[in-house]
């Protein structure tokens, strides 16, 4: 091999075993600062790690499941990682339907009884609002990140990315109700604690 591509090989290598072993925590807290208003009444509000151009991240092993249980998806909302499939058990003793218009992820599960349970691969970032054609009242959304490195903010607005690589990066939000917002931070091998991201630009 050529001097030069052996350099270049090496240095992959090297940087592949970083970012396996990477073990740096990103932790912090989205506010909103509109009066009035409080981050429950805007909804779920994903934090998550933007993608780099040419970066091919593998998905995580699980497969989260979303359940069709009183005439209702539950939970009503689910952050993957794209890449992941999600398992949508029939929990009730009626038909239900699993479809969604949002492309690239769109789909259509068929009609499927009790008991049984169908997978969805979601391959592409992006919004999937679910529904069922037979019960009109039913409705859900999957956010799909870009990366598995994402977290839904809990009680508080807490968050927590956890084994990032070191480096900078560019942290971003989503909220259904709220603009996106984007930040890029340093991160050191020791992580971030305290970070906090408005959700106003």
């Amino acid at each position: 091999m050529h001097a030069s591509l052996r350099s270049i090989a090496f240095l992959a290598l090297i940087a592949t075993a970083e970012f396996a072993h990477a073990g740096s925590d990103v932790r912090g807290s989205v506010v909103l600062d509109l009066p009035g208003m409080h981050l429950a009444d805007v909804g779920p509000v994903v934090v998550y790690l933007a993608a780099e151009p040419g970066a091919a991240l593998p998905a995580p092993a699980s497969t989260p499941e979303l359940h069709q249980r009183d005439a209702a998806f539950v939970p009503g909302f689910l952050a993957i990682a794209a890449g992941q499939n999600v398992a949508m058990p029939n929990d009730d003793e009626i038909f239900h339907n699993v479809f969604s218009y949002s492309k690239p992820n769109d789909f259509d599960l068929g009609l499927y009884p009790a008991g049984q349970t169908r997978e969805v691969p979601f391959r592409h970032p992006g919004v999937v609002k679910l529904y069922c054609s037979i019960h009109e009242s039913m409705n859900g959304t999957i956010f799909v990140a870009p990366t598995p490195f994402f977290d839904v903010a809990g009680e508080g607005g807490h968050f927590a990315l956890r084994d990032l690589p070191p480096g900078t990066h560019r942290i971003r939000t989503w909220n259904e109700k709220l603009p996106d917002t984007e930040h890029s931070i340093v991160v050191p091998v020791s992580g971030v604690s305290g970070l906090e991201i408005s959700l106003v630009p």
